[in-house]
C-alpha cells in the first residue's frame, strides 16, 4: 500500500537545491520489510518512507558505524546507500546514485514474497533423541535454516536447534545434501524477534 506522506523529511542529497528537494515525490510504504547489508553483518529493518533521493527505515537496534551500506528489499537487488542520520528507532539514508523509483514502487508489497534469509555462520547445537552434535548455520530466516552438520539426519526427522542468539526451536528436516541440511521451524519467529536477535549477535543493544 502506498500513500503520499507528510511525515518527517527523508534523507535527501545535500547538493540538491531546496526546490528540487521539495519537488521529489515522497511515499509511505506500509511495513515494507527489508535488509541492510553492511561490512559488519546483515540486519533487518522496515522501510517507512522513500523518495527519489532517500529512504527512512525503522530499526530494532542501533546500527554499527559503517560507510558501505546497501538496502535490499527485493532479494539479490541491493541499492547502495549513504547514512545521513540515525536514532534509537529510525535511520535516514540518501541513495548513493540515481534509482528508478517507478520500477522500485511497481513491486506490489501486498503479494507474498519469500522471507529474508540472513547469511549467518555461527555455531549451533542440533539434537534428536540421543544424538546431539555441534553444527554450523549457513543462513537463517524466520521460518527455517540451512545448516552444516557432521551427523546426517533423515528427511522429515524432527530435531531441536539451539544457539546463543535465538531461542531453542524445534524443526523438521526438509532436505539433505551431504552434510548440508534444510530445516523448517515448527516454532517461527516474528520479524521483530529475528531482527533483535541479529543485533544481539553483533553486540548491539535493542532499541
Amino acid at each position: 500500500m502506498m500513500v503520499a506522506s507528510n511525515s518527517q523529511p527523508l534523507a535527501l542529497n545535500d547538493s540538491a537545491e531546496p526546490a528540487e528537494q521539495r519537488a521529489a515525490p515522497r511515499y509511505t510504504l506500509m511495513l515494507r520489510q527489508a535488509r541492510l547489508l553492511t561490512a559488519q553483518g546483515q540486519f533487518l529493518c522496515v522501510v517507512r518512507d522513500i523518495s527519489q533521493t532517500g529512504v527512512r527505515v525503522k530499526i530494532f537496534h542501533p546500527l554499527p558505524a559503517c560507510t558501505d551500506v546497501r538496502l535490499e528489499i527485493i532479494e539479490a537487488r541491493p541499492i547502495p546507500l549513504e547514512q545521513v542520520w540515525a536514532n534509537d528507532e529510525e535511520a535516514g539514508f540518501r541513495f548513493a546514485g540515481p534509482i528508478d523509483l517507478a520500477a522500485f514502487l511497481a513491486h506490489d508489497p501486498q503479494f507474498p514474497r519469500r522471507q529474508f534469509r540472513v547469511d549467518l555462520d555461527v555455531p549451533i547445537q542440533v539434537s534428536s533423541g540421543l544424538v546431539r552434535v555441534e553444527a554450523t548455520s549457513i543462513n537463517i530466516s524466520q521460518q527455517g535454516a540451512c545448516i552444516r552438520s557432521p551427523a546426517s539426519f533423515a528427511r522429515f526427522q524432527l530435531v531441536k536447534m539451539e544457539s546463543e542468539i535465538l531461542p531453542t526451536v524445534h524443526a523438521k528436516v526438509l532436505w539433505r545434501q551431504g552434510k548440508v541440511h534444510g530445516l523448517v521451524f515448527e516454532d517461527t519467529f516474528t520479524f521483530r524477534e529475528f531482527a533483535m536477535a541479529l543485533g544481539r549477535l553483533h553486540g548491539l543493544p535493542r532499541s
